[in-house]
């Protein structure tokens, strides 16, 4: 089956859809779904990503590891459209085994399109930030997952949902992963689908979501990580320019 076909039959599964994504979230406004894009592949997982140019996507680097064909997801009124990535490239201080044992690693990768994202698209900026947060802090978590652990049917619908800081861990590379949850015993936060979207700390990208665990340390719910950006930013911008796109100040 060409790409084309295995991915639309990918996206066929998430559609029609509830209004919802991120567990506990609320419908994303129409700034923030500009600057947000869903990543879909031909082994049947998607995840959310950060647009940085037309042509250019900031996700984690979990989500593009494994070998597959993967594309973006542009919804138009005749329906979703397909365009495909044509490179991939993972932050090379990326740790499988940290991500799995929860401990931080720069889990983030840039992803190339084959072709420029309509107009309606545009870049978001990135947070220069690299302190750490306190406890507390608000962050806002942007993803196309799902809103109902388990059930693949409800996820494509772009959310966000502000949580506070409960605390970071800090490799000694100075990698920052801010942990994020809901006081008073809430069941909220990210879930599947909802890995390399943008957490946004006022108008700025300041991570990107990597995790997220469930009360009994599985599953969605109680804890999401997310690894900070504006240490990565060298990478970043060195990266995008190797891959033939030019970042904004």
């Amino acid at each position: 089956m060409p790409l084309a076909a295995r991915v639309l039959f990918v996206v066929s599964l998430l559609a029609p859809l509830p209004a919802a994504a991120l567990i506990g979230g609320q419908p994303a406004p129409a700034n923030i779904a500009a600057q947000t894009a869903l990543i879909v592949s031909t082994r049947g997982a998607s995840c959310t990503g950060a647009v940085l140019t037309r042509d250019l996507v900031l996700t984690a680097a979990h989500c593009v590891e494994p070998k597959s064909d993967y594309a973006i997801v542009v919804f138009e009124v005749t329906g979703p459209k397909i365009v495909p990535v044509s490179r991939v490239e993972l932050h090379p201080r990326f740790d499988p085994e940290h991500f799995r044992t929860r401990k931080p690693t720069p889990d983030i990768a840039l992803i190339k399109i084959s072709a420029p994202l309509p107009a309606t698209f545009r870049a978001a900026r990135l947070s220069r930030d690299g302190s750490a947060p306190r406890a507390g802090d608000a962050f806002t978590l942007v993803g196309y997952g799902v809103t109902a652990e388990g059930d693949g049917a409800s996820a494509g619908k772009l959310n966000t949902l502000t949580l506070p800081s409960i605390g970071n861990t800090i490799d000694d590379t100075g990698v920052i992963m801010v942990r994020l949850s809901a006081s008073g015993g809430k069941s909220i936060g990210a879930c599947t689908g909802d890995s390399g979207g943008p957490v946004y700390r006022g108008n700025e990208v300041a991570a990107v979501i990597g995790w997220s665990t469930g009360k009994s340390g599985q599953g969605c719910g109680s804890v999401t990580g997310a690894t900070l950006v504006a240490k990565q930013l060298d990478w970043i911008a060195k990266t995008a320019r190797a891959m033939g796109s030019s970042l904004g100040k």
